[in-house]
């Protein structure tokens, strides 16, 4: 396995307790010169290996693209209520609280060894220019103890969720140069899943100050070239679920839930029948001369056909439609509820 220490013989202003964090390297053009030198007789790792090492200077690039190897960056958002954080895909955007660990899936198409570089940036493109700080009461070094970590790494507002120490984690950035972007370097041997954490809030006055950010993700070589680029945003706040409800209400109303299929035409027989039902709803019945047992069976069967009626004259009447037979039909029946109600009270005398 390709041992990624740092030969003793560099000599790097910004690294003072390298066991911290894993390997923190910020490495000046010159610096990096002078030491190839001395290692051209017997280098103890190819040269290359320290581009990736290097901090990038300046605003990083945001356009998206896979690359050869298809780089790809997912984020499980289901069963988000049973997670401690939440993905938005409507937004493609994490909420998390501060110091929660939220995974994040990295595949690529090689079985190369990569890096997979983030940087925290604000994502407005009038704030481009200014690089993500961690705040001062959070930068403190209370919040930071035991471990006493380096200037560039209590300021960077994103850490690796892994152990202090651990192997292939490494923080670039100068706290002393405003335009080194701090980010956090890990080495994968192959695609996996790497867990991050937040460690200031989005609400921070000092830092972030209420600022939009996102993440970027760069895939990698040795030599530092960039060969997948993707970006999700991010907010770091107490109450993920309540803010994400409210910023896909804002950005669009609530979920949308998938759009039904649309039902098959029915066949020409159905369409057949459902015409000729139509029809007979419309045709007049001429009942043959019943007898009915019971006076109330009577009435109670002769109400029950006149409110059906009388709401088929709404319909009818409501979309401009002839009722003159279905009043008649109405009458007629009315006609001869009254006659029973007749027949009732002459029994009752």
């Amino acid at each position: 396995m390709m041992d990624d220490s740092i030969p003793s013989s560099i000599m790097l202003d910004d690294i003072h307790n390298t066991l911290l964090f894993g390997d923190v390297v910020d490495i000046s053009p010159v610096a990096y010169e002078q030491e190839a030198c001395q290692m051209e007789s017997d280098p103890p790792w190819p040269s290359t290996t320290l581009g990736v090492l290097q901090t990038p200077i300046g605003p990083p690039a945001r356009t998206v693209f896979n690359g050869i190897h298809n780089f790809v960056v997912e984020i499980d958002g289901s069963n988000t209520q049973k997670q401690k954080y939440l993905y938005s895909h409507r937004l493609n955007r994490i909420y998390v609280n501060m110091e929660c660990n939220f995974s994040v899936n990295f595949k690529w198409d090689t079985n190369e060894a990569m890096y997979v570089r983030a940087t925290t940036v604000f994502s407005e493109p009038a704030q481009a220019q200014k690089r993500v700080e961690r705040c001062i009461q959070h930068s403190h070094d209370s919040y930071n103890q035991p471990l006493r970590p380096e200037p560039h790494v209590v300021k960077n507002v994103l850490r690796s969720a892994r152990a202090a120490g651990g192997a292939g984690v490494h923080y670039c950035g100068s706290a002393h140069r405003a335009d080194s972007w701090y980010s956090v370097l890990v080495a994968f041997a192959a695609p996996a899943a790497h867990a991050f954490q937040f460690v200031c809030k989005n609400s921070c006055s000092t830092g972030i100050n209420r600022r939009p950010i996102d993440v970027i993700f760069t895939l990698e070589d040795v030599s530092g070239a960039v060969l997948g680029r993707h970006v999700v945003g991010a907010r770091v706040c107490s109450c993920p679920r309540r803010d994400m409800l409210a910023d896909e209400k804002q950005a669009g109303g609530k979920r949308r839930a998938p759009a039904a299929p649309a039902a098959p035409a029915p066949p020409p027989a159905k369409r057949l029948l459902r015409e000729r039902d139509r029809a007979d709803d419309d045709a007049v019945v001429t009942l043959p001369e019943m007898r009915i047992y019971g006076v109330r069976t009577a009435t109670a069967g002769i109400k029950v056909m006149l409110e059906m009626m009388e709401h088929v004259k709404a319909i009818k009447s409501s979309v401009q439609q002839p009722v003159d037979e279905l009043n008649r039909t109405i009458n007629e029946l009315k006609t001869i509820k009254d006659n029973i109600k007749s027949i009732k009270k002459e029994n009752d005398q």
